[in-house]
Order: C-alpha cells, then sequence, then structure tokens
C-alpha cells in the first residue's frame, strides 16, 4: 500500500473550494487500497511556506508526493519541488501542464511525470512503488527514463470513483469556512470535440466523453442529501455537445430542483436545448465566442458566426438566462479592422448580454496552434520558464466600478504583448477592455438582467 501526498502549490490563483481533480484522484487511489493525504496551498488560509509545507508533508510519512502544474505556475510547481530536494521521497508531477511538456518537469526535480487523466497512471504508479507492476508498463507515465505508451483517454466516466469520498481530506479551515467545504463543480462529460487553435485543453483531449444522465443526478442528489449543496457548476470543456443527450440529462436533473451553471459552444445551443436547460435549474451559460469579426471565427476554428452567437443571446435573455459572452484580444497577425470589429461586437451584444469575461488578452499556451505556429517568429519559445512569471492581481472581493474596471483591464499578458502588438493594437485592445467592464458593470448593477443574483460574484471568474 502505496502512501500519496498531493499538493497544490501555493500561488497567486486563489481558490475557495477544494480542486475536483484532487478529489477524482484521492477518490481513485482511496478505491484501489492507497492511503492519501492532501494540501491545497493555494486556498487563502492554508500554509504558503516552502519549510512549513515541506515539513507537514514529510510528518505523514509519505511514499510518493504528487503535485500539481499549470503552464502560468510551473515556476511555482518547480520551487516546490526544489523544496523537497534531497528528503528522500520521489516527487510526480501532473496536470495541464505535464500533459504538453512531460520531461521537463525531470529537469526541475521531478522523477515522474503523469501525462492527461491521472486516475489510472497514479494508481498503477503507486502499484509499482509497492512493487506489483514494472514502472515501465505505467501508461501516460514518464520519467527519467523516457515516456511510456500511452493510455488514451479514460472512456467509462460513470466507473469513476466519486468525488465526495474523498471531501474529508480537505480541511474547511483552508477555505475560511467551518464546516464541510464542496467543489464549486461536478463534471458531466470530459473532452471538447471542438479545435479552437487556442486552446489547451489537452488533459482531457478532444475526444468527447459523457457520464449517463443517472449518473449525474445520483451524484448531485448525494452532494444535496449529505452536504447540502444545491447550487454548483458545470465544469465541462463543452456541456451542451449533443442535443439527445442534453435532452435526456435535463429530465433527469429537473426533479432535482438544483441551480447550476455551464459553458457551452454556442453552436450547440438553440432555443429548445435553451429552454430544457432552464427547466432543469441552469441559471447561466458561459459562451465562448472569442472574437467578433467573421474571418477571424474562421482562422481561429471557432466554427460559429456572430449572427449565430446573438441569436443564442437573444433566446437566453428571453427566457430569462445569464449568458457570459467570452471574447479575446490579440490575436497574431490580427488587423486592426478585425480588431476593431470584437470591440464593437461588445456594444452589440451588451443589451443582450448578461456579463463579458474579465481580461480576455491572448496567452499562447504550450500544446496549442496558436503556440505551435508562432513561438520561434515572435521569440517567446518556453517562456513560462525563461520569462518572469505571468502575474495577474486577484479578482476583487467587492464589486464597486473602481473594481470591475481594474479587475477587467488589469491583464499581465497585454504589456507581455506576446505578439508584439503595435501601440494602436494595444490601445485598441485597452479599449476594448474597459468596454467589457463597462458593459458588465452596468449589468451587474441592474437588478432586472438576466440571472443577475445567482452569479454576481462570479463574474469574472472565467
Amino acid at each position: 500500500m502505496a502512501r500519496l501526498f498531493l499538493l497544490n502549490p501555493p500561488t497567486d490563483e486563489t481558490v475557495r473550494t477544494p480542486l475536483l481533480s484532487f478529489l477524482y484522484l484521492a477518490s481513485a487511489l482511496r478505491r484501489s487500497g492507497h492511503d492519501v493525504a492532501a494540501l491545497d496551498a493555494s486556498a487563502p488560509f492554508a500554509p504558503k511556506e516552502p519549510d512549513v509545507i515541506v515539513e507537514r508533508v514529510l510528518a505523514w510519512s509519505p511514499t510518493l508526493i504528487g503535485i500539481h502544474c499549470k503552464t502560468l505556475y510551473a515556476q511555482d510547481a518547480y520551487a516546490l519541488a526544489r523544496a523537497f530536494s534531497g528528503r528522500g521521497v520521489p516527487l510526480v508531477c501532473g496536470g495541464p501542464h505535464p500533459t504538453v511538456a512531460p520531461l521537463e518537469p525531470m529537469a526541475h526535480g521531478f522523477d515522474y511525470a503523469v501525462r492527461g487523466e491521472g486516475e489510472e497512471t497514479l494508481v498503477e504508479l503507486c502499484d509499482a512503488l509497492d512493487g506489483k507492476r514494472p514502472l515501465d508498463q505505467v501508461r501516460s507515465l514518464a520519467s527519467r527514463s523516457g515516456t511510456n505508451p500511452s493510455r488514451g483517454f479514460l472512456l467509462d466516466l460513470d466507473a469513476l470513483a466519486s468525488p465526495l469520498d474523498s471531501l474529508d481530506l480537505f480541511d474547511p479551515a483552508w477555505y475560511g469556512a467551518r464546516a464541510t467545504v464542496a467543489p464549486a463543480g461536478l463534471l458531466a462529460s470530459r473532452g471538447c470535440p471542438a479545435a479552437c487553435t487556442f486552446c489547451s485543453n489537452n488533459v482531457t483531449g478532444r475526444r468527447y466523453r459523457y457520464r449517463s444522465a443517472a449518473a449525474i443526478a445520483e451524484e448531485i442528489a448525494a452532494f444535496r442529501d449529505r452536504i447540502g449543496q444545491s447550487a454548483f457548476s458545470f465544469f465541462d470543456d463543452s456541456f451542451a455537445v449533443g442535443r439527445r443527450r442534453m435532452f435526456e440529462l435535463c429530465a433527469a436533473l429537473e426533479p432535482l430542483r438544483v441551480h447550476w451553471t455551464c459553458t457551452a459552444h454556442p453552436a450547440h445551443l438553440d432555443r429548445d436545448v435553451l429552454e430544457r436547460m432552464r427547466a432543469a435549474g441552469c441559471a447561466g451559460v458561459d459562451i465562448g465566442m472569442e472574437s467578433g469579426d467573421p474571418a477571424m471565427l474562421l482562422r481561429i476554428g471557432k466554427g460559429v458566426t456572430v449572427e449565430r452567437v446573438l441569436q443564442v443571446l437573444r433566446h437566453a435573455a428571453e427566457l430569462g438566462l445569464h449568458c457570459m459572452v467570452n471574447l479575446m484580444f490579440g490575436w497574431p497577425d490580427e488587423t486592426l479592422d478585425e480588431l476593431r470589429a470584437t470591440v464593437d461586437f461588445i456594444e452589440r451584444a451588451a443589451p443582450l448580454a448578461a456579463a463579458f469575461n474579465a481580461r480576455g488578452v491572448l496567452v499562447p499556451y504550450p500544446g496549442t496552434r496558436v503556440y505551435d505556429e508562432n513561438h520561434a517568429r515572435y521569440g517567446f519559445t518556453e517562456w513560462w520558464i525563461r520569462e518572469p512569471p505571468l502575474r495577474y492581481r486577484p479578482f476583487p472581493a467587492s464589486w464597486s466600478l473602481a473594481e470591475v474596471k481594474r479587475a477587467y483591464a488589469d491583464d499581465a499578458a497585454l504589456e507581455r504583448n506576446f505578439f508584439r502588438q503595435t501601440p494602436t493594437h494595444l490601445d485598441l485592445i485597452r479599449a476594448g477592455l474597459r468596454g467589457k467592464a463597462d458593459a458588465t458593470y452596468a449589468r451587474l448593477c441592474t437588478p432586472s438582467a438576466p440571472g443577475w443574483e445567482p452569479r454576481v460574484a462570479a463574474a469574472g471568474a472565467r
């Protein structure tokens, strides 16, 4: 029996609830007979000093330490790995970043890295450390010896152990709570069938897999009955794929009388689907549009038109659904006219949308076409370790006009200027950021806006 300690490093990405990914991993390990402990050091009141974290982890006598790693916080994860140097416990790196750069962590203190979904890979690694299988047979594992063959994607999502089975590992005090803290979201599916050039959903990939409606409803009922949770978000990359599936899922959710939000591609939404979602408790939908220019939408592989987005917004407004529109700025080779079309779209959409996403300046993440086709040309190869970390200021706790404008316009990627935009481009991007802030604040302060009350606190959380 292995003893695995899961660590989310201390970063400036303050989290308010346990990571859903950690809950799935911990539940899978427990079901396989391994011991698990966890520390979410990004939680606001959790230990953050490296020496304190190391002492706490080693006091538990782990046989393996797992550290979560996102690209934006790769330097934080690597710094924490160095703090464990010479302590005699192997380290494994998991999450989005090692999925696309699996050998990189070994140059920064790690012994192993997990590519993709980790539930089965971590169990097999723990089995290998127990002597139950050779390390070279642990699929989707990378080590100093190289990378093992991939296991592919997990297909039977209903067979995964429930996140409920590991909630006890997360101290409510880390999040400023007194009672049990539940994850802010659930998963109804994994993967996204779209092929957007900027998207870095490499962990769950392009192959769309979904849980049964019955399994989702059963899990929601369990969360409601055991800890009183009746409002949450679906954290799916693309929630509304499959019309028939959506009707079945909404029919299963409607009797539960819970409230939820989701992220969906506008191509999957029409009035009938939105109406079923609303009846099933949906309060809001985040819509990924990204650009207001038709030519740019084609170039980035978005698979939607401007008119289709406006049509979805009209339907949602009529049904009383809160729609947040996600727009991005600063594409490589974006002309001023194309950029201006996105800025102008804000005014067109503002009467219908309940909010716009905060920030939104394009970041070229590894594993995306935007990165692969441009990093050598613009000189930002491996920017996440070669340059100072890209730091975003925290979102405000109160939504005054000044704080909303600060949160929306305070985009660290704008000053980094990955694609060497001209001063005229940068000024126009700033105007777009201000436009999103003004439109969102106007809606936040208008109680009649669709879905106004349920989503005020999360209006800039994407």
